[in-house]
């Protein structure tokens, strides 16, 4: 229910992936850019990103030099855990209207290295008590996170105003709801704003209107599990509350340039 890797080998790109557990990433040295739903960030030395069950994220323009460490975990492997029973609710940047990507300053991210080295020492020990050993040093370093991210005051409301903020907001509304709301109405109620604005404001700043970036979330949900999954392709279709596979190969093709079972021939 563990793994701790480094990015030595990896591919170029990477996804778009649908977690099924928990990922910490801890830049070394390089960068990389990072999708994760509908927004992006740029991983340098000393950032730190978190993923999470269900979450569809990928990543590429990697540097020659780029060097990540990752920790993988599943849901179950810190149930037992008491102190890790609340992942999602204890720490924001592990839920969707968080902020999963942000910088450390140089003392913290030392830290955080610190932790993980010692980590991978302990794994080739395999002592008796390593999954215990390994779940401490995971809440030790949330916790190390979640100091930064409050000193950032990433946990407040953001501040920022006008359209900008609204469209971030539309974002993260867009990445946890697409499968239910497929109507641009439902969102703007949410943001307390017209469709019609919100269209407008999504295109100005994303040269995409809100439809179109639902139309991309789903898109990026699609692929994710077209490309990782062993479901049927008319079995991706329901889960994605299309009405039967026809209207999903139409979709699809509309915005890939190739149908679903063309785009996942290796």
């Amino acid at each position: 229910g563990f793994g701790l890797y480094s990015s030595a080998g990896l591919k170029q790109k990477i996804g778009p992936i649908k977690s099924e557990f928990f990922r910490i990433g801890f830049g070394v040295q390089g960068s990389v850019q990072i999708h994760c739903g509908l927004e992006t960030f740029h991983f340098t030395p000393g950032s730190v990103v978190f993923t999470f069950p269900g979450q569809v994220f990928s990543m590429h323009d990697k540097s020659e030099d780029m060097f990540v460490y990752y920790m993988l975990f599943t849901e179950e492997f810190i149930l037992d855990a008491v102190s890790l029973k609340q992942i999602r609710t204890d720490f924001p940047f592990l839920n969707y209207t968080g902020t999963p990507c942000f910088q450390l300053d140089k003392t913290e991210a030392e830290e955080i290295q610190e932790i993980i080295l010692k980590l991978n020492d302990e794994i080739k020990l395999h002592s008796a008590d390593l999954k215990q050993f390994i779940q401490l040093h995971i809440q030790l370093i949330l916790l190390q996170a979640n100091r930064s991210y409050q000193k950032l005051k990433l946990q407040l409301p953001s501040t920022e105003k006008g359209d900008h903020a609204i469209v971030n907001q539309y974002k993260k509304l867009v990445s946890q709801h697409f499968i239910n709301k497929r109507k641009v109405s439902d969102y703007a109620a949410m943001l307390f704003v017209t469709a019609n604005h919100l269209n407008r404001i999504t295109k100005n700043e994303t040269g995409k209107t809100a439809h179109e970036l639902i139309e991309e979330m789903l898109l990026l949900e699609a692929k994710a599990l077209i490309i990782h999954t062993s479901l049927s392709i008319a079995e991706i279709a329901y889960q994605l509350n299309f009405t039967d596979p026809s209207h999903f190969n139409k979709f699809f093709k509309k915005l890939s340039g190739v149908t679903p079972l063309h785009f996942r021939k290796p």
